[in-house]
């Protein structure tokens, strides 16, 4: 095969230009320390890239996500403590409040401070997070979730919303709190009676906690208390409380509600503190009379907020009254105090089990973080001693590459004439 001197030059300039493309790509992999400058050198492990890169974005992204979540919980955590603590010295003013040997004045002046732990105890309840949204509005979250709305009353703005955050690929975390849920969670006994009522008869809630068991239990239905005359002058009235169903009411002790009216002067006091949580004040009809007292009524145990509760004490403490009158209301209030304390112990034990969530979960976030940096690492960083290797290799091959297209460059006829 005859080859002619532009043969010769042409693969001569062809070799070196390869030569310093080889020596230029190694160059550009080891400054970068990355195996693949582009796609094109290797378009499978490119995309197999790509794919790890987004996975380990959207990895950082979750951790994030509990970081945020983790402040934020944190300072519910320390709000609702605080919030504990100024309620167990409300509660001790309260019963400081009840000696009998404090004037009015002296009352007066324990209600103001009540008062001040009240504004404290208020500014905790609406308390900002770094985003400047209210930690217990539930979904409002620009929206200031207790106000007291001018007769004593401090009413819930919030929402029962929640937000969710995503913390991993199939794990959502609640990211907002619903003050409803952790602030208005006292239960306040009242049966309220319906007009038109008999005469000398009246109702009152004397054990709360066993009311309020027996309405949660049983719902909000009408409850009647019959009163019917004895059938001969002189006999005793008879009384059966009954369900909206007309059917007898069971107390705690499983037995029909029902018996003889006790004997005394009028109004005479039915006691089913114990069975119910109820007392009666009842004026029985006469014996004989046939006549029925039928005095209906509404139990219920609607929810306030503590707010409301340290409200209704200071009022009370603030007009004086008689020592039963103060011990009431006192009672009244340790009473509420107490179940708004339960809430937020409630509360607190949830946000723990998220925290405990968001530590779980980061850190299977940061072993897949690692696993996933480990197999990016393999694909695209660069073996060192292999490059340098080769880019000597190649760089030995530039060399004799000049070298030989100088020589032969040289052999023509030409230097022969």
């Amino acid at each position: 095969m005859r080859v002619s001197s532009l043969q010769i030059f042409q693969n001569g300039v062809r070799n070196i230009q390869t030569g310093q493309t080889n020596i230029a790509n190694l160059q550009n992999q080891i400054s970068t320390g990355k195996k693949l400058i582009s796609p094109a050198d290797d378009p499978v492990a490119a995309a197999q890239i790509l794919k790890l890169q987004r996975e380990l974005t959207t990895t950082q992204t979750y951790n994030e996500n509990i970081t945020v979540s983790e402040r934020r919980l944190s300072l519910e955590e320390q709000t609702l403590q605080q919030i504990q603590n100024a309620s167990d010295r409300v509660r001790e003013l309260a019963i400081q409040a009840n000696n009998g040997a404090l004037t009015d004045a002296d009352r007066k002046g324990i209600a103001g401070e009540i008062r001040e732990m009240q504004t404290f105890i208020q500014g905790l309840m609406n308390t900002r997070d770094a985003q400047g949204e209210y930690l217990f509005a539930g979904a409002k979250g620009k929206t200031q979730p207790f106000s007291n709305d001018g007769s004593g009353v401090y009413a819930y703005n919030g929402d029962d919303e929640t937000r969710l955050i995503q913390v991993g690929p199939e794990v959502f975390t609640q990211s907002t709190d619903s003050g409803r849920d952790i602030f208005q969670t006292i239960q306040v006994a009242a049966a309220n009676v319906q007009a038109p009522a008999p005469a000398g008869y009246s109702v009152s809630v004397s054990e709360p906690e066993v009311f309020r068991n027996y309405v949660n239990s049983n719902g909000r239905s009408d409850l009647t208390l019959e009163v019917v005359a004895g059938t001969n002058p002189g006999d005793p009235a008879t009384y059966t409380l009954l369900d909206s169903d007309g059917n007898p009411v069971k107390g705690t002790s499983g037995n029909n509600l029902s018996g003889t009216v006790p004997d005394g002067l009028a109004p005479v006091t039915l006691d089913l503190s114990l069975e119910i949580g109820l007392s009666f004040a009842v004026t029985p009809p006469a014996g004989g009379s046939g006549t029925t007292d039928d005095l209906v009524f509404t139990p219920d145990v609607p929810r306030r907020n503590i707010l409301t509760s340290i409200e209704n004490l200071i009022v009370s403490l603030e007009a004086g009254g008689t020592a039963d009158e103060v011990n009431q209301a006192v009672t009244t209030a340790l009473d509420e105090l107490e179940q708004g304390q339960e809430g937020i112990i409630s509360a607190q034990t949830q946000m723990g089990g998220r925290l405990s969530t968001l530590e779980n979960q980061r850190t299977i976030n940061e072993d897949f973080e690692i696993f996933t940096k480990a197999a990016l690492s393999n694909l695209e960083d660069l073996d060192y001693a292999e490059a340098i290797s080769a880019f000597s290799f190649q760089e030995v091959a530039l060399q004799a590459a000049q070298q030989t297209f100088a020589r032969v460059n040289n052999l023509t006829l030409f230097n022969f004439l």
